[in-house]
């Protein structure tokens, strides 16, 4: 769609809006008229990207669009892997696994401290009695 269609458009528009002016005598409402061209318009395109969505063409297009991004993404990854291991930094993917070995590491560890926990207060037989009393307050007596 070209500047000069759309003139043609608001144009012929322009012309139909006098003539319907003249046969009606209604006054001339610019707001109505250009959103009638907008909606014009609107549908003039919606009707031609309807088309060219359907064609075969598109669909190649958008499929070697797709391909080219994954490609870039790869080759992207594969640079900032190679610029980190330069720098002797470790990547997300490392930094990941390293996060999930250490939550295991953390789980094993809550789970031998309940164990021993639990056989401590078993051999002792609970939590040791309080024999000590407070010591006495010499002032309190008076």
């Amino acid at each position: 769609m070209t500047a000069g269609y759309l003139t043609q458009v608001i144009v012929g528009h322009n012309a139909r809006m006098r003539l319907s002016r003249v046969m009606t005598e209604k006054p001339f409402n610019p707001v109505a008229a250009w959103q009638d061209v907008i909606q014009r318009w609107e549908h003039e395109l919606n009707a031609w990207s309807g088309q060219f969505t359907k064609s075969e063409e598109f669909g190649a297009l958008i499929g070697q669009a797709t391909k080219a991004t994954v490609y870039a993404q790869k080759a992207m990854a594969e640079q900032t892997e190679a610029v980190l291991r330069s720098l002797n930094l470790p990547s997300k993917s490392q930094i990941d696994e390293i996060s999930e070995r250490l939550a295991v590491i953390e789980d094993h560890i809550a789970q031998i401290r309940l164990e021993m926990g639990e056989g401590t207060r078993k051999a002792s037989g609970g939590e040791p009695k309080r024999t000590r009393k407070p010591p006495v307050d010499p002032k309190a007596d008076e």
